[in-house]
């Protein structure tokens, strides 16, 4: 687990993961035979071995860039999508260009729930505040004039926050109360090496911690076993049809507030 503990922000979102697989790929080749023979013998006196999680921090700056790449790169009207993490929260920052309306918003987050494996490739968002907007510039006066009704409308009417909705509406996330699903599996199913290494070791859950993410991950050994007798565990059949759809940001965080 030692060689997960320190990542140099330096380096790419690919080469992260390109590393992650590499490390696992050495470590199973040399010898992989004998050793999946003996696994398969131990495997059910000892599940509990094999089921300890790895801790993978992910530094904030390869969060944002995957987010660049993934999201704003494929997403016309989204201009910056990044965010500022801290202990146990974060906060989006949001870009948008569309329709003659410029606008910067931001909000702040918990993060309820991560799933990364072979099928699904999901965060699950809980919004603690309501939108700030931070800046809005439209063509006319009157569409700037009613961007205003809409969100006061939301807000002071409806004791909601209207970005869940937007997200749907511009089909990058969906959203359900406060909660915030995000699949990313559009983006990712084209990356052979991230995909490689999910086949390898799937992440169950994560925590935030300043400036990081910490992803709680475990070896696929049933994959593994599955893969040095040309056995395929989960099939095609297996994989959930997920939503189709895009996310952006910018600067300053301040203590969570309740909405």
């Amino acid at each position: 687990m030692s060689d997960f503990d320190n990542v140099n922000s330096s380096e790419s979102y690919d080469e992260f993961f390109e590393d992650i697989g590499y490390r696992f790929d050495e470590s199973f080749n040399s010898g992989w035979d004998r050793l999946a023979q003996s696994i398969k013998k131990l495997y059910s006196k000892t599940t509990d071995k094999f089921e300890n999680e790895l801790s993978l921090p992910v530094a904030q700056q390869y969060v944002n860039d995957a987010l660049q790449k993934f999201v704003t790169n494929n997403v016309n009207a989204i201009l910056e999508l990044r965010v500022e993490m801290h202990d146990d929260w974060f906060r989006l920052y949001c870009t948008i260009d569309i329709s003659g309306i410029y606008v910067e918003v931001a909000s702040n987050f918990s993060l309820v729930h991560v799933q990364l494996d072979r099928n699904v490739q999901r965060f699950v968002f809980g919004q603690q505040t309501y939108t700030d907007v931070l800046n809005l510039r439209c063509e006319s006066f009157l569409k700037r004039q009613g961007i205003k009704l809409f969100i006061w409308f939301y807000h002071s009417i409806l004791k909601k926050d209207p970005l869940g909705f937007i997200l749907s509406y511009i089909n990058i996330a969906r959203a359900k109360d406060n909660i915030i699903y995000l699949d990313i599996n559009r983006w990712l199913k084209k990356n052979q090496k991230i995909i490689s290494t999910l086949h390898k070791v799937q992440v169950n859950y994560g925590e935030l911690e300043e400036q990081q993410m910490i992803l709680k991950a475990q070896v696929n050994y049933r994959d593994l076993l599955a893969a040095s007798s040309n056995e395929d565990i989960i099939g095609d059949d297996d994989d959930p049809e997920l939503m189709q759809g895009p996310i952006n940001p910018i600067d300053d965080a301040a203590e969570p507030s309740q909405a």
